[in-house]
């Protein structure tokens, strides 16, 4: 069952949320139960977070803002293996 929820303070509309519903076996339930406690959250706010970290984990990398990046172009010319030595301790 989904649902449109709008909140409005005075006539302005702050923002649209929907609301999704699902049924979870007593052992999901349980295991969702115990990394909310675990982690501090409401059962709400961790099948929150599990949905956008499963529906991410599918988007498509050309599609992640990450790589759609433009190169930075620096004064001076520095190899790629010097950075690898300087991040990585390399001699």
């Amino acid at each position: 069952m989904e649902q449109q929820h709008v909140s409005n303070l005075g006539n302005r509309a702050l923002a649209a949320k929907k609301v999704v519903q699902t049924e979870l076996g007593e052992r999901e339930y349980d295991l969702l139960s115990d990394v909310a406690k675990k982690e501090g959250l409401t059962i709400k706010e961790a099948a929150r977070r599990a949905l956008m970290e499963w529906s991410v984990s599918g988007m498509e990398l050309r599609d992640d803002p990450l790589f759609r990046l433009k190169p930075v172009k620096f004064k001076q010319k520095i190899k790629s293996s010097e950075i690898d030595r300087f991040i990585y301790h390399a001699k």
